[in-house]
């Protein structure tokens, strides 16, 4: 058996990069802000269109479609390649941000983000792909940082806006601002981004593991939604959607085992640093939805700031966030190591949410902002490692569906940390003082944070290369498109 070829490719010059970045920050800017600016102008439209109580499914059924197709839409670009199918969802999205803005009823909304979702869903982890594309692993760091950065800022805006629109405009406009962004995006995708066809034959598209993908998911979101609120943890329903989860998990990996080009190949999960990135990932961002969530939620019912005066509380630690992506990732591409920084993530975050763990009605401003500030500098050098770490572990023919599947995770882990931890809030209200119940929901991220400090310690470090090799496989030189 003969050895598989070993083709290499040049990265882009410096200054074509450049110019290649700026669709892919301003995509990440509009499905990463899309979600807090949504989030905010719910209330508005709740109201607007007479359901205020429906309006969480707005964001449900995003979140629904884009964590599925956050899958199939990486495995479509292993396949077919990644710069029709990233082509394909920024076009779906910007279709679906229109007819959102057009919708007349609850009904229509919600059809129409589930729409959005579906483009969504592939634009965060093509970006990254993209990006492992066209950058060798050691220099990876940079840009990913540079991507986060702006990820991260298009967080904190999101609420100014969706406010903003609300309040002088109209909540439509919150959809009709991706228009503009999304086509400036795609004309210099369409005319400056060349990337490498996929060089293997494409086979079958998995049906059947996208369907039991789809069923999973949306058992899950519903049951992490419905549990502790609609319907008691212990009631039929929930139970049911819990059962039908693991059935439905088990026929996946059934399946994915079986399937000829499986949307995630089992294989991925042979190797420890690709399974450590994994559950780092979800637990960062865990760990991150806690904190943006129930902080808020703190500062309004036991210190009786206004909803406006503690949302501004998540600002610090999303900027700490930034600052550590923002030094990590030069660090990172200088030696080409990256285990010490989940170490420091870990300690950092763990300290600081055990020192919010004690707050209570007369904390200082200054003494739960600056704890803010280190967790989220810790939790983003997880982000950053976890991404990079996990990919760098792929082969670069699985390159789609291991940002895919890491993407994944990390929608599992935001779903689970906004319902786990809501249920040990509601169960400790019952028993205890309202600052009480806090203190226990913050304490409770300290034994993640155990867990994913002995991972980065045991994590078997891959060095990253400054090479762009790609495996043929005995074909012959893949070209651009």
């Amino acid at each position: 058996m003969s050895l598989p070829e070993v083709t290499q490719r040049r990265a882009p010059a410096a200054r074509g990069l450049v110019v290649l970045m700026v669709p892919l920050m301003l995509v990440l800017f509009i499905s990463n802000l899309d979600q807090t600016i949504v989030a905010t102008a719910l209330p508005s439209i709740g109201r607007d269109l007479g359901d205020l109580a429906g309006a969480s499914w707005i964001a449900t059924s995003y979140l629904l479609t884009s964590a599925v197709t956050t899958l199939i839409f990486g495995k479509l670009g292993d396949m077919y390649g990644r710069k029709r199918i990233f082509q394909f969802s920024i076009v779906v999205f910007l279709a679906g941000s229109v007819l959102c803005g057009t919708a007349h009823s609850l009904l229509w909304l919600v059809l129409f983000r589930g729409l959005q979702g579906v483009g969504g869903g592939g634009l965060n982890s093509l970006v990254m792909a993209i990006i492992g594309d066209l950058i060798p692993p050691r220099q990876r760091s940079k840009y990913q940082a540079l991507l986060g950065i702006v990820a991260t800022l298009a967080l904190i805006a999101g609420p100014f806006l969706g406010g903003l629109f609300s309040d002088e405009l109209s909540w439509r406009w919150i959809f009709y601002l991706h228009i503009p962004i999304g086509i400036v995006a795609l004309g210099i995708v369409a005319t400056r981004l060349h990337l490498p066809r996929s060089a293997r034959p494409t086979g079958r598209v998995d049906v059947w593991g996208g369907l039991l993908a789809t069923v999973f998911t949306t058992g899950v979101m519903l049951f992490t939604t419905w549990g502790g609120t609609r319907h008691a943890w212990s009631s039929p329903l929930i139970l049911g959607l819990i059962g039908g989860s693991v059935l439905t998990l088990i026929a996946y990996l059934v399946v994915e085992h079986r399937a000829a080009e499986p949307i995630t190949p089992l294989h991925l999960f042979r190797s420890s640093v690709f399974n450590i990135a994994a559950v780092q990932f979800l637990i960062a961002t865990l760990v991150l939805f806690v904190a943006m969530l129930y902080v808020p939620l703190f500062l309004q019912t036991v210190q009786h700031k206004t909803a406006f005066t503690a949302g501004l509380y998540v600002i610090p630690m999303l900027l700490g966030l930034v600052a550590a992506t923002a030094v990590a990732g030069p660090l990172i591409a200088r030696n080409g190591r990256y285990k010490p920084y989940p170490i420091i993530g870990a300690v950092l975050t763990g300290g600081a949410m055990w020192v919010i763990s004690r707050v209570d009605g007369q904390t200082s401003a200054i003494a739960l902002i600056v704890p803010l500030v280190i967790a989220g500098a810790g939790i983003g050098l997880f982000v950053q490692v976890s991404l990079l770490a996990g990919q760098n572990a792929a082969a670069h023919r699985d390159l789609g569906v291991a940002t895919g599947t890491l993407n994944f995770f990390k929608s599992i882990g935001g779903a689970f940390g906004a319902a786990l931890f809501g249920a040990i809030l509601t169960a400790r209200l019952t028993t205890t003082t309202q600052v009480d119940a806090f203190r226990t929901v913050f304490w409770w991220t300290v034994p993640f944070m155990a867990l994913s400090l002995v991972l980065a310690l045991v994590v078997q470090e891959k060095p990253l290369s400054d090479e762009m090799k790609e495996v043929a496989e005995g074909k012959t030189e893949v070209p651009e498109y």
